[in-house]
């Protein structure tokens, strides 16, 4: 795991000592079209899924009224925080060194060297991502007995809000691209 990591540092100094400043086109430090990137900051655990429930606020968004399937509910989702903060302590140390790793890649403006290490980073979380679907699996499960068939669905309406907030967003010259071929109906043209 440190060699792969040190490797992947290794590429990036190289790129980033290699490269002038915009990825080879005059320094300029911009896109195409001319205007500044926004670089957002990468998180590792949040790639990896590393989600915590709050559990009034979940109790209050599904609309639970009784007492025992609050508590019923509440002793689920401390259980699942408490598995998950295990997972992300374990993992604290990679997801630092990988937040470090990605930053200097994406601050070096070569998008091959980023495209790389997306790769390198998606092989380093994937089993830390499929461990937290396997609690997360488990915490659904478990769950579905106690709440209501329009809870569940609330539920996993408010469980897949959580996770879509955590990935990144589409750029706005990217979403206008994609906005030109939904204009009939989803066929490009």
């Amino acid at each position: 795991m440190k060699n792969m990591l040190f490797i992947a540092m290794l590429l990036v100094s190289v790129q980033f000592y290699a490269q002038p400043p915009g990825g080879g086109r005059g320094g300029s430090g911009q896109n195409l079209q001319g205007t500044n990137r926004e670089v957002r900051e990468f998180k590792a655990s949040d790639v990896a899924g590393i989600i915590y429930y709050n559990e009034k606020e979940v109790i209050k968004k599904l609309k639970i009224k009784e007492e025992d399937k609050k508590l019923l509910m509440s002793k689920e989702l401390q259980n699942y925080n408490s598995k998950i903060k295990e997972i992300s302590f374990l993992n604290s140390e990679t997801f630092t060194e990988l937040n470090v790793v990605v930053k200097a890649a994406m601050s070096s403006g070569n998008r091959e060297t980023a495209m790389k290490m997306r790769k390198k980073v998606e092989e380093i979380i994937k089993p830390v991502r499929e461990e937290v679907s396997l609690h997360e699996e488990e915490l659904n499960k478990n769950i579905e007995s106690i709440l209501s068939e329009k809870q569940l669905k609330k539920w996993l309406k408010y469980q897949s809000n959580k996770k879509s907030s955590l990935q990144p967003r589409i750029s706005q010259n990217n979403e206008e691209g994609a906005r030109s071929g939904r204009g009939n109906g989803g066929r490009r043209q």
